[in-house]
């Protein structure tokens, strides 16, 4: 169920049915999945109406992104991830005419989700486009070819920022860096055992996570002094960063034995770490001002 509330959390009132729900960053619209439709993707108003539904409701559809104007929607969509993950589409919706067109196709779900540069004229991805290649960085403008931008090692999880596009890096001897490819080259900005989330809208300060033994948990980055902030407990995941970086969003529950207890909470906690503010009982949160990707379900 997707709930719409005022900012101190009363006068709530459900929205629609549905799953992976995600806000425009005008907050004008929500892209949902598993919405009860014959779609697989629908788009609906803040009032609730559906304006216009997308693809099957048999087909996988997952790294939702809307572009920062709100007027492009992408997504990955499969008609049969388990059986041929090769064959997946990356397809970005005109909101306003409704066309929609495929600008990549590949294994496409398995490294991060799409992400829109600032200016929402290009979409940057990562994708392997055939069996035998390692995942790589790629950017595409609709009605263009796509362009490779990372060659060697694997590289995924990419998020884009006002001060270029960041990305997970890892050599063939295990070794993660976080690398930024801007002015028409890659470099690495530090060591990194963590991929990228979100960044905060001067493009100073990450949200990144990090995962061991099925495991995972959310870390602060500082990208002025190159350093990790904070490293938050485990069974968490981020899924945000506020646009002055002040806190982060994040999901998961709290542990309950050897795992991950039963209940998922919503919460925000301070960067630099400190005590959580509970939002709510879910999961898959999503903030209008975040350029959040690479969220692992």
């Amino acid at each position: 169920m997707v709930w719409l509330a005022n900012a101190n959390g009363s006068d709530r009132r459900a929205l629609v049915r549905a799953a992976q729900p995600v806000l425009s960053p005008n907050g004008r619209m929500v892209a949902a999945t598993k919405f009860g439709g014959p779609g697989g993707l629908g788009l609906f108003t803040a009032c609730g109406d559906l304006m216009s539904q997308f693809f099957s409701s048999h087909d996988t559809v997952t790294g939702i992104a809307w572009s920062p104007d709100s007027t492009q929607l992408a997504a990955v969509v499969a008609q049969n991830a388990n059986q041929a993950p090769f064959d997946e589409r990356l397809d970005v919706i005109q909101v306003a005419s409704g066309r929609v067109t495929t600008v990549a196709t590949g294994f496409l779900g398995g490294w991060g989700g799409p992400t829109f540069s600032p200016s929402s004229r290009q979409l940057a991805f990562a994708n392997v486009p055939r069996v035998g290649r390692s995942p790589n960085i790629w950017t595409v403008t609709v009605g263009e070819r796509p362009v490779q931008l990372t060659r060697r090692g694997t590289n995924q999880y990419p998020v884009w920022g006002p001060r270029g596009l960041l990305y997970q890096h890892a050599t063939r001897d295990g070794k993660t860096y976080l690398d930024r490819f801007t002015g028409g080259r890659s470099s690495t900005v530090m060591k990194l055992q963590a991929w990228p989330v979100a960044v905060s809208k001067d493009g100073t300060r990450l949200a990144a996570e990090s995962a061991a033994c099925g495991v995972v948990w959310p870390v602060s980055v500082n990208l002025a002094t190159r350093t990790v902030v904070h490293r938050f407990p485990p069974s968490f995941a981020p899924y945000g960063i506020s646009p002055d970086g002040r806190s982060l969003l994040i999901s998961g529950a709290r542990p309950a034995a050897d795992c991950g207890g039963p209940r998922s909470i919503i919460a925000t906690v301070p960067f630099s770490g400190g005590s959580p503010k509970l939002i709510a009982e879910g999961t898959d949160p999503s903030w209008a001002d975040s350029r959040a990707a690479g969220i692992q379900p």
